[in-house]
């Protein structure tokens, strides 16, 4: 039987050991809401205008009422002749119908064109087991594949590519899937998994990283470990001798 101090040492050990296994049974498991499939399949939503976008008002035959806006945070902008005018959440088709109106006012015979010159809020970002986490403007279509390659600066050795997690925001929910881009880096065939603005990137650690980081934390840090030293033979009939010790310093 073990006694005292080594007695508890020892069922703090496997208690701990016990709530390793459990933690790795379930707790890490992720479960997204929907399959890679279907959100790869979701159409880009049409663009509805938003703070920090910039947009060029253009009159064919009234040059000098041409205008160059960045959409205020409180999404107005403000032009000439009519003041302002809402342009958050319409899109350029909306704005340009609301802008006609107002105009036929003051002009016989209002020819507008509306061109969105930049759009502020095209972004993803990348996150987890990268080497440059962060936000990125996208320029045009963006993969998971060249979001982590390129914005990311690569995947850390620990990242888990087979369960790349996307999340995306879509009214006023959130929901994600999973994407493994492992067998692509093989060379194997796979689908294309597209991005969409506002789309989160998360690459998890693996498991094998968790149970290391949960063993530093919670056994390394907590149980005191005897000294211990191991020698092992070395040289032609083990002539030599090496020793290695593996005691970690007790509180």
């Amino acid at each position: 039987m073990l006694s005292g101090k080594n007695g508890k040492r020892a069922v703090l050990l496997l208690l701990l050991l016990f709530s390793l296994g459990s933690c790795l049974a379930g707790c890490s498991t992720m479960e997204p809401a929907r399959t890679t499939a279907d959100m790869g399949a979701e159409p880009v939503p049409p663009l509805t205008l938003a703070a920090g976008d910039v947009i060029d008002v253009k009159f064919f035959y009234v040059p000098e009422l041409d205008e160059s806006q960045i959409v205020r945070p409180d999404g107005f902008m403000t032009l000439q002749l009519i003041g302002d005018v809402q342009a958050h959440g319409k899109t350029p088709a909306e704005l340009h119908r609301e802008l006609a109106k107002r105009y036929s006012i003051h002009l016989k015979s209002p020819n507008i064109t509306i061109m969105v010159r930049r759009v502020n809020d095209s972004r993803v970002w990348v996150g987890g087991e990268v080497k440059r986490p962060g936000p990125v403007q996208m320029a045009g279509r963006l993969t998971v594949l060249e979001a982590i390659m390129d914005v990311g600066g690569g995947a850390r050795p620990m990242a888990d590519l087979k369960n790349v997690l996307v999340v995306r925001q879509r009214g006023g929910k959130s929901y994600g899937c999973l994407v493994n881009i492992k067998e692509v880096l093989r060379g194997k065939e796979s689908e294309v998994f597209f991005l969409q603005p506002r789309d989160v990137v998360y690459v998890p650690p693996t498991a094998i990283t968790k149970v290391d980081d949960w063993v530093d934390q919670y056994i390394n840090k907590v149980v005191p470990q005897a000294r211990t030293l191991f020698i092992y033979p070395m040289g032609p009939g083990g002539a030599g001798q090496v020793g290695i010790d593996t005691t970690t310093t007790g509180r």
